[in-house]
């Protein structure tokens, strides 16, 4: 207990003079979450500017118009005299899509002979012009089923029939998860945890490297008595409680900040947390080992954030990666934890329901601790042979 409480006196000393190490375990987890999360603080885009091009000029046109101008998602900024000063505007970022209505278009809506209209969107924007389809289209389907009920019932049908002549197969579309179909809510949990990850790996592992300076692994080895076990836990300790607090904050103070929900069982979350802390201290210590200047680490991991990310399947199915991308994605503790995490917290599941991810933690935990064992006893081995010299 004397050479844990030792390191781990040690481990703070090194923290507390070591800016760098500072800045990144105490302001950046903070000062990041808020400062990136702010970005995605409403959640979803409205008010997208759009525009109409109106050919046939008619008041069915318009009063479909005024009816986009109503929706939540579209500024309508007005009404264009052609193609091309839609595909103008478009070009110059002052609207994200337009709508043509085409000569005649009234005239065959009544008679009922199908009359099309043509939705021109900026696709390189996948968010905002994928509200805009959506917005329109509903409108159009909207409009349209009107028209059509009309119709029937000056034929004299009932209208009760005349509806479901309208429709006569009917979606009843009911969102379980994300239920407001929300940008932020899906990206910001994934962003949090990223950030915990990331500081985690770089402070930490500019501590480790830091003492693979001109023989400074000599000095823990020496102030842990060569107890491999005791130099872990005392290393290790500081961060470990950190990070723990910085769970707890961030699961009940930033994620209701950002109104993000957690529908699952905290106990649940909270473990899953715990062995993805856990991995990604094993993780840390072994690699970071192998660099013997902080600021060669720094520049390695400076370039995972976003890798990682990509890789673990949050943002896009590991079923649709290559093969040997694939594979790495089940090396690393981000791709079990973060599935997991959003089954838990954003699908109420139970720890039956995410055990094969609980169990790949375990998998990688124990791997990750049996390489930081094999890579100590040689770095002890090394500086016994050198003290007995």
């Amino acid at each position: 207990m004397k050479n844990i409480l030792n390191v781990f006196k040690r481990e703070l000393g090194i923290v507390v003079s070591d800016k760098s190490i500072l800045l990144t375990i105490l302001i950046a987890p903070l000062l990041y979450a808020f400062f990136l999360g702010s970005i995605y603080i409403y959640k979803d885009a409205d008010q997208i500017n759009f525009a109409v091009v109106d050919m046939d000029n008619t008041q069915t046109t318009r009063e479909l118009y005024r009816l986009m101008d109503a929706n939540q998602k579209i500024n309508l900024i007005g009404k264009l005299d052609s193609y091309s000063a839609g595909i103008d505007k478009m070009n110059r970022m002052k609207i994200q899509g337009f709508l043509y209505f085409p000569k005649g278009f009234e005239v065959k809506l009544k008679l009922l002979q199908g009359a099309g209209v043509n939705l021109y969107l900026n696709t390189t924007r996948f968010l905002p012009s994928n509200d805009l389809n959506n917005a329109v289209q509903t409108i159009m389907l909207t409009a349209g089923a009107g028209i059509r009920l009309r119709y029937f019932e000056s034929k004299g049908i009932d209208p009760k029939q005349a509806l479901e002549l309208v429709e006569p197969i009917m979606a009843d579309v009911h969102p379980i998860y994300n239920t407001t179909n929300s940008y932020g809510n899906f990206l910001l949990p994934g962003l949090f945890l990223l950030i915990l990850q990331q500081t985690l790996l770089i402070g930490f592992g500019e501590s480790i490297s830091k003492e693979n300076e001109k023989d400074g692994f000599k000095k823990l080895f020496q102030t842990a008595k060569f107890k491999i076990s005791d130099l872990i836990i005392g290393k290790i300790g500081f961060y470990f409680f950190l990070y723990c607090a910085y769970f707890v904050f961030f699961f009940v103070i930033i994620f209701n900040f950002f109104e993000i929900p957690l529908l699952g069982s905290i106990v649940a979350t909270i473990f899953l947390s715990l062995l993805f802390l856990f991995s990604v201290l094993f993780y840390t210590i072994f690699f970071a080992s192998f660099f013997t200047s902080p600021k060669r680490y720094m520049e390695i991991m400076a370039f995972t954030s976003y890798p990682l990310f990509l890789i673990c399947g949050y943002s896009w199915p590991i079923s649709a990666m290559p093969l040997p991308l694939k594979w790495l994605a089940q090396t690393v503790p981000t791709t079990p934890f973060f599935n997991a995490f959003v089954k838990v917290s954003e699908m109420g599941a139970n720890f039956q329901q995410v055990s094969g991810y609980i169990l790949h933690l375990l998998i990688l935990i124990l791997f990750s601790y049996i390489a930081v064992i094999l890579r100590l006893n040689y770095l002890g081995k090394k500086f016994r042979k050198r003290i007995n010299r």
